[in-house]
């Protein structure tokens, strides 16, 4: 499949230099579903489902503050399903969402700006968030959306891109697109994200993001390579915790990393009821 994709760029690339630039803006924005793996689906069927407007589909598990779990591209929220569990036996309500365009919701194509509109939803929907744990593409679109104002008390960004244009460079050289095609390309996906590439860099927003934020990255992550995760925490002043040997997906469920993500998660909840007892003496 890629083998064709890269052939029918460097001939349209170079033939309609335009055109082949717009089709590559729109497979850009066209995520691939993938088979949901029994592990998700019981976990699933554990749940109950969270009334989202406008097609997006979201599954809760049990009662207090909402943690929400964000995914990936390509991804679904219960892929960050070993969290599930033991947030709920610390105290919390978890939902865990499928992007526009991902898993349950519906859609084919989506963006960042699109991604972030999403997290709103759910909070006007459901209240106001303790925490977000997002992975991927989705930390990057967490990051977005509390930059433009959605408010939760911590953030837990999981194999994350710092930039989005270094991530098109990578798919414009994935699909052996011309470079005569790439101006076309960055124009049909500014026109759809109303902004300039360059307001995708978190380097542009990282300074409204004022909330406490654990980075967790894996050094030998092949999809997004590790030095995107320092590079977050100088941004953001936030913690960074290092891996080795779980790549890019299997960070997700590792031990060491959900037991710091409960932990994390909980710190808020100890600096929400030492504010509020200290609110009651006064």
């Amino acid at each position: 499949m890629l083998a064709s994709i890269r052939l029918f760029f460097s001939i349209a690339g170079r033939v309609g230099p335009a055109l082949a630039g717009r089709i590559a803006a729109w497979l850009f924005a066209r995520p691939r579903r993938h088979r949901r793996p029994d592990r998700e689906r019981e976990l699933i069927a554990r749940g109950a489902p969270v009334p989202l407007p406008d097609g997006l589909s979201a599954t809760t598990w049990g009662a207090g503050p909402v943690v929400l779990l964000v995914h990936g591209w390509e991804g679904r929220g219960a892929q960050l399903g070993a969290l599930v569990d033991p947030l709920v036996s610390a105290g919390y309500r978890v939902i865990a969402l499928d992007g526009p365009a991902h898993g349950d919701s519906v859609g084919s194509s989506t963006s960042g700006p699109e991604f972030a509109a999403a997290l709103v939803k759910v909070r006007d929907q459901v209240g106001s968030l303790a925490a977000i744990v997002a992975h991927s593409f989705g930390g990057f679109t967490s990051l977005l959306a509390i930059s433009r104002g959605l408010v939760t008390g911590r953030l837990v960004i999981i194999a994350a891109p710092s930039s989005v244009p270094e991530v098109l460079e990578a798919f414009i050289a994935l699909i052996h697109l011309p470079r005569a095609a790439v101006p076309s390309m960055v124009r049909a996906l500014e026109h759809r994200v109303h902004g300039p590439m360059a307001s995708f860099e978190v380097a542009s927003f990282a300074h409204a993001v004022q909330i406490p934020v654990l980075v967790a990255h894996d050094t030998e992550d092949r999809e997004v390579a590790y030095e995107h995760g320092p590079r977050l925490c100088a941004l953001l002043g936030a913690r960074l915790l290092t891996t080795t040997g779980h790549g890019h997906r299997r960070i997700l469920f590792a031990p060491e990393v959900v037991s710091a993500i409960v932990d994390f998660v909980g710190e808020g909840s100890a600096v929400r009821a030492t504010e509020h007892s200290t609110q009651e003496k006064s």
